[in-house]
């Protein structure tokens, strides 16, 4: 224990520090039941002790995809464990060998319940500090198969039922390096469709299937009412752990404050600027609740071509010029899709062809003012890039930037080549 406190000591110092990255360590933890909360072992048994021997037939295995190569974990060091103590290892893995700072993802998987996957990322350590043993605990949970809780949201306003209200409840990955509270367990991997959505019936009740959930990851739900009420869209918002919360929910709706947060993006295609989208690449923003873009400020809307003749082959792509007060865009085509989740943000043909060997070639927009689907306040309107110098922009003054929660403002520039 003590080596471990001093890890996790060396681990806050290093992390405070500004470290930089080298040597490697290892991760430790224990695999749980997420039904029952028993620990599970997944080695064999030695002199009368569980969990200790090696087992590299099981069909039970932890293991890690480090340096592109499977890793198998292999069971927690005896130390002074002994025959007579009652020191147990019940459930305990460790990966050894990993680099520091390298991200790596983690698999569990037995007989009877449903594989788990997730991604950690090792810290880096100072290298002032002794790196020797250096370790971090990852507990998993795993589930059975068939597993599932089905979540019941009743949507209220004012402690009166709601019907036809859209509750779309979104897979949430921390993009920092914490794990989940409440026992440091590391959150799975959502492989298939991050929302869920259902429509409250004459109840004011919504179901999500639990089968439509990943088990032990956690999801942001929200509730939104389709039409606005006195020009204003109503909303509530709830946080679950799939498998682990109440499947009992209560949602109260209600309009949003003068600095309404509860608008925003889940993803694009662009919070990774490393993302390689090709000549006719789009910005894919995908948000929270249904969204249209704020009418007449089409003349807001601009790309931006920033690229140069890389290749010096003397072909270089260049957009059209904008023209200002009519009421279009000369570069920029908007589409939001019909769920009003999803908004694609392009640009037209270019007045020259772009050129795929000028590396590096970018494209940012701008003036793209999006709202909730049925608001008609300054309070919800959120813009891209900037928010534009056309007329119409007066008129949305107050609009703050679009946020992102994986990347705090929402990326406008897209990466070609």
């Amino acid at each position: 224990m003590q080596n471990l406190k001093k890890a996790f000591v060396v681990l806050t110092l290093a992390a405070a520090t500004g470290c930089s990255s080298g040597g490697e360590g290892r991760v430790v933890g224990f695999v749980v039941d997420g039904q029952s909360g028993q620990r599970m072992n997944f080695f064999q048994e030695n002199d009368g002790k569980n969990n200790l021997d090696d087992d590299d037939a099981s069909k039970s295995q932890v293991y890690a995809v480090i340096g592109g190569e499977f890793r198998r974990a292999k069971p927690c060091g005896e130390g002074d464990l002994t025959k007579e103590n009652s020191i147990e290892a019940d459930g305990c893995y460790q990966i050894e060998g990993i680099p520091l700072g390298e991200e790596f993802p983690i698999f569990a998987q037995a007989p009877g319940y449903e594989r788990f996957m997730g991604r950690y990322t090792m810290q880096t350590w100072n290298n002032d500090f002794e790196q020797e043993g250096a370790q971090e605990v990852v507990n998993l949970r795993m589930f059975p198969t068939g597993f599932a809780v089905d979540y019941r949201f009743l949507v209220n306003l004012n402690g009166r039922a709601v019907p036809d209200v859209k509750v779309n409840c979104q897979y949430r990955l921390d993009q920092t390096n914490t794990l989940q509270t409440a026992g440091s367990f590391l959150p799975p991997e959502a492989t298939g469709s991050t929302t869920v959505s259902a429509t409250t019936d004459a109840n004011g009740v919504a179901v999500i299937p639990g089968a439509q959930l990943v088990n032990g990851a956690s999801y942001h739900c929200e509730a939104v009412l389709s039409g606005a009420v006195d020009g204003r869209v109503l909303s509530g918002q709830s946080d679950i752990v799939a498998g682990m919360s109440q499947p009992e929910q209560a949602m109260a709706i209600s309009a949003p404050g003068a600095t309404d947060q509860s608008f925003y993006a889940v993803f694009s295609n662009a919070d990774d600027p490393d993302a390689l989208l090709g000549a006719s690449g789009k910005l894919v923003v995908t948000f929270n609740r249904p969204v249209e873009v704020a009418p007449r400020t089409a003349d807001c809307q601009v790309a931006q071509l920033l690229t140069a003749d890389i290749d010096t082959d003397g072909n270089m792509g260049r957009f059209v010029t904008d023209q200002p007060n009519n009421n279009a865009s000369e570069t920029v085509t908007t589409e939001v899709s019909a769920d009003g989740l999803t908004l694609t943000v392009g640009f037209k043909n270019p007045e020259t062809p772009f050129d795929s060997g000028d590396r590096n070639t970018l494209v940012r927009f701008s003036g793209i003012i999006v709202r909730p689907l049925g608001a008609v306040d300054s309070i919800n309107v959120r813009y891209i890039g900037a928010l534009g110098a056309c007329t119409e922009a007066n008129v949305y003054g107050s609009a703050q930037p679009l946020r992102s929660v994986r990347s705090g403002g929402q990326p406008s520039t897209i990466r070609l080549f």
